[in-house]
């Protein structure tokens, strides 16, 4: 039952929306013809041009008969007063001519011009001046020029009274016309579908010759915009809004292609358009009521300038009422744009304004970045520095190991050396072995060779800045790890072994000569009271 049911609502929506979109191509169309209009009439205007000057120099009446006939049919739908004076000439060549049959075929035409614009009085005394007719088609001519004339009177009474009257005459016409309908006349399918609307109604048959006029006529054929008018008709009658429109913008663009300016179809479509409503659809319905009106006023009828003023306020007030919506719109949004403008200005200032300090901040961080770059740069110097300390204290403490190492080896040879004087009791032996001076001579240079060089791997710029503490500086050995006595005091000074008696115990020295070495580099010391605290603060960084 669901999927029955989709299917329907399928069946409905779609040709709907298919039938939307086309009449939307047609209505566009429509635009672009009204556009380019000036055009086609300017078409139509050359041809007219060139018959009347070929008028001018044509003196035979049957000829000049023919040409103001063709001025007649290009007038017709065209400009009442102009055809009005072209079948008035061709009525007098007619009666220059002599033939009668002529005559009267002018006066169908004449009666039937006179109808389409109210003159119904005239139309009439003319239709009824009609005596020969020997011509099938003039005959029918005739009886429809008459069912066309009561049509237009019927719709010209619209009561009660007299318009039922007016329309049953009109049938009765058209019932004799049709027997003189032929299939070689023009429109002949049109005019049976004018037959099964107003005479045997059946709105099958009527649609089924409509359409075939629509086939067999080209788009800017008279025929084919009467015929889709008759099908927009049909359709509304019927309740097929969408189809309407579709067949009545179809006639509307006919009557364009056609230079038709007595036309009815535009008119109807703007009504149309005004009670679909929207802004579009409404300035359409403007635009086509105020063409509609011109070609009434180009055509010179009354009755459609009449129709048309009485449609004309309600279309101008509803364009109105959407130029004043459009208006309230167009004021809500220069009032929302002004405000965002507003917004978008304090943003643009904020925005600014942050930038301003981000770019304060980003050459903050690139000072700091610059800065970050020497300290890193500083950086690794000093771990290269601090490696290298590293590798002069490892080497430092290989030469202490060494060292205690070497003495070490000297106590146990020692060692031995007592016990085996002891057990061969060569006490006295022993005892000049150690009260020796060469011992302590060995013991001292060694010592000392190893001290120097050592303190000067670890302070290789000691000597230089001890130097620039003295007014006599002592001068530097040549050797590149030697120190001078003097100087290898001040380097345990350096060390912080400032007690005389301790540096004369590591340096092999008296006390007395050790004071006597700082005495004597006190002597030389630019500023006497501060050198040993100077000196202390030598190298203080270890390069």
């Amino acid at each position: 039952m669901r999927l029955l049911m989709t299917f329907i609502a399928w069946m409905v929506i779609v040709p709907c929306s298919l039938a939307s979109v086309e009449n939307d191509k047609l209505l566009t169309r429509m635009d672009k013809l009204l556009v380019d209009r000036e055009r086609l009439c300017s078409m139509k205007e050359q041809r007219i041009k060139a018959l009347t000057d070929y008028s001018k120099k044509v003196k035979d009446p049957q000829n000049l008969l023919q040409i103001y006939e063709s001025l007649f049919q290009e007038f017709e739908v065209y400009q009442f007063d102009s055809a009005l004076v072209y079948v008035d000439k061709a009525l007098q060549c007619a009666q220059r001519i002599g033939s009668e049959e002529r005559v009267s075929r002018c006066m169908i035409q004449k009666a039937s011009l006179l109808s389409t614009v109210g003159f119904y009085g005239e139309a009439q005394s003319l239709l009824d001046s009609v005596k020969v007719l020997h011509d099938n088609i003039d005959k029918f001519y005739y009886y429809f020029t008459y069912f066309r004339f009561y049509s237009n009177l019927s719709d010209y009474y619209s009561n009660d009274k007299f318009s039922p009257q007016c329309k049953e005459k009109a049938k009765q016409y058209f019932i004799r016309a049709k027997q003189h309908l032929t299939e070689d006349l023009p429109g002949h399918d049109y005019y049976l579908g004018e037959y099964y609307v107003y005479v045997e109604p059946n709105d099958s048959k009527a649609l089924h010759y409509y359409f075939k006029t629509l086939k067999t006529v080209p788009e800017n054929s008279r025929f084919y915009a009467m015929a889709a008018f008759a099908i927009a008709g049909n359709y509304g009658a019927n309740g097929n809004q969408q189809l309407y429109a579709e067949y009545l913008t179809k006639a509307a663009i006919s009557d364009v292609l056609s230079n038709t300016k007595e036309n009815l179809a535009l008119q109807e479509l703007a009504v149309w358009l005004m009670k679909q409503g929207g802004g579009k659809q409404i300035n359409r319905a403007d635009n086509y009521i105020r063409t509609a009106l011109n070609d009434a006023q180009f055509y010179n009828s009354r009755l459609r300038v009449i129709e048309i003023a009485q449609k004309l306020p309600t279309i101008v007030g509803a364009y109105e009422n959407n130029i004043r919506s459009s208006n309230r719109g167009l004021t809500l949004m220069l009032i929302l744009v002004t405000v965002l403008i507003i917004v978008c200005i304090i943003f643009l200032f904020y925005i600014l304004r942050q930038n301003g300090r981000l770019r304060e901040n980003r050459e903050k961080l690139s000072d700091s970045n610059a800065q970050l770059t020497v300290l890193n740069t500083r950086l690794e110097q000093l771990n290269e520095e601090l490696i290298d300390t590293n590798h002069k204290r490892e080497t430092l403490v290989k030469l202490y190991i060494d060292l205690c190492a070497k003495f070490i080896n000297r106590l146990n040879r020692y060692k031995s050396l007592v016990e085996r004087k002891i057990k061969a009791h060569q006490a006295d032996d022993l005892l000049r072995s150690i009260t020796s001076t060469k011992l302590s001579e060995e013991d001292a240079e060694t010592f000392t060779s190893r001290f120097d060089k050592s303190f000067l791997e670890l302070y290789p710029n000691f000597l230089q800045e001890l130097n620039e503490l003295l007014v006599k500086p002592y001068p530097i050995p040549a050797t590149k790890y030697t120190m001078m006595p003097e100087q290898r005091v001040y380097a345990l000074i350096r060390l912080g072994v400032t007690q005389s008696s301790e540096i004369a115990a590591v340096l092999f020295y008296s006390p007395q000569t050790v004071y006597n070495y700082r005495s004597a580099m006190k002597a030389r010391a630019k500023n006497k009271e501060t050198l040993e605290k100077d000196v202390q603060n030598l190298n203080a960084v270890i390069k």
